[in-house]
């Protein structure tokens, strides 16, 4: 089957393959060494928390700039599978942009009250969390100068990062549980393994499975109205995206490193 006949979900994961798994196991190697027995505070696990949390509420923010307030939209939930009725590609492709906005998914409002939490609980941390020169600022930088003129590449970002936090929530939420609640400040009864509260709120997505499954469906449709060069596009944006990751967390690997000194 010729790449371009397959949707644009098979062909992110055939593109991102390689650079997702290297990202994945560095993260994944990485988690330990925030929380007990290796660390006695949750400092760094902000510092590394608060450079990934720089993309979300990047592109989170380009996004609901472009769409607007949810309900200042029309009543139509659904989307055209014929391109054909949009009077222009910025009225087809805001129109996708809003199909794929998912409310229980949008993560700013709750990366918001996890950061000014886990601030409170490790001022030494607070300042490097809110570094100016970063990988992470520099890639939310990025995202605001390039997606306003290249909407359709947010298709990336909202797959992406919300797939990651389907996958990885669950195996990040379980070994933040094994922490214990006084390590993030909580008294044992907040900690609910279905309803984290702050600073853990990010990793919870109410009713997940229903969830995951209209999101990818949404996705899915919403390919059929995109033109073969915003594919094309999405899917170089996707190796950029790890690109960055990736830079994001060696930087961390040398903060951390000059910390212990």
């Amino acid at each position: 089957m010729a790449e371009a006949d397959l949707d644009l979900v098979s062909r992110i994961k055939a593109t991102i393959k390689e650079p997702h798994g290297v990202v994945n196991q560095l993260n994944t190697a990485r988690i330990p060494l925030c929380l007990p027995p290796q660390a006695n505070t949750s400092g760094l696990y902000t510092l590394g928390f608060s450079r990934y949390a720089e993309i979300y509420l990047g592109f989170e923010e380009i996004w609901h700039s472009i769409i607007g307030d949810y309900g200042d939209w029309p009543a139509a939930s659904e989307i055209s599978d014929d391109p054909t009725i949009f009077f222009s590609d910025e009225e087809r492709v805001k129109a996708i942009l809003r199909f794929l906005y998912m409310p229980e998914l949008y993560r700013t409002r709750r990366l918001e009250s996890d950061l000014a939490a886990l601030n409170s609980l490790d001022p030494d941390f607070a300042s490097l969390s809110l570094g100016k020169d970063n990988a992470g600022t520099e890639f939310r930088q990025y995202i605001k100068q390039r997606i306003p003129e290249n909407p359709h590449l947010l298709v990336a970002y909202i797959w992406i990062m919300y797939q990651a936090l389907f996958n990885g929530g669950r195996f990040i939420r379980g070994q933040l549980l094994k922490a214990g609640p006084e390590f993030w400040g909580l008294a044992p009864k907040e900690m609910d393994p279905t309803n984290f509260p702050s600073p853990l709120s990010f990793w919870c997505v109410e009713d997940d499975n229903a969830v995951r499954t209209e999101f990818k469906k949404r996705v899915l449709k919403a390919d059929k109205i995109l033109t073969e060069t915003e594919r094309r596009k999405i899917l170089d944006e996707a190796l950029e995206i790890f690109r960055r990751c990736r830079l994001i967390t060696l930087q961390l690997d040398e903060q951390a490193a000059a910390l212990q000194q």
